[in-house]
């Protein structure tokens, strides 16, 4: 079951209590102050409920930006002991822009941090690697 937590006004933030998810819905193209208050509300969130599975929907800001991304890897310190699946979901333009660029990590990027990402174009296949990884 989903559950609306209280976000800033340029995003949209749930708790999936079934699987443990949270759901960060970007709303609009963000300021770059405006994606570091995501990354804590989203955060405060996963520590509330104690999950460790994100899935970030930037479909609505589809500008290139690399910083964009990597504003919402966890940093050292932010879950203490916890490795952290980050499922985001781009446009296809965007995905498109960044394997042009050369920006899209390979899986071997990740190891030794407190974290594995992956980039998606459709949501189901980004909640289904989540419900993946959970189970593992």
């Amino acid at each position: 079951m989903y559950h609306t937590l209280p976000a800033r006004e340029f995003q949209n933030l749930s708790y999936r209590d079934d699987v443990c998810f949270i759901i960060n819905r970007i709303l609009r193209p963000l300021a770059p102050t405006e994606i570091q208050e995501a990354y804590s509300v989203m955060l405060e969130a996963a520590n509330h409920y104690g999950c460790q599975h994100w899935l970030i929907d930037l479909r609505r800001d589809a500008t290139y930006r690399p910083k964009l991304l990597s504003t919402f890897f966890p940093q050292p310190g932010d879950r203490a002991g916890s490795l952290t699946y980050l499922a985001y979901l781009v446009a296809p333009a965007l995905l498109h822009d960044m394997e042009d660029q050369g920006d899209v990590p390979s899986q071997d990027f990740y190891d030794g941090q407190a974290f594995r990402a992956r980039i998606f174009v459709d949501e189901q296949a980004a909640q289904d690697w989540l419900a993946m990884v959970a189970h593992t």
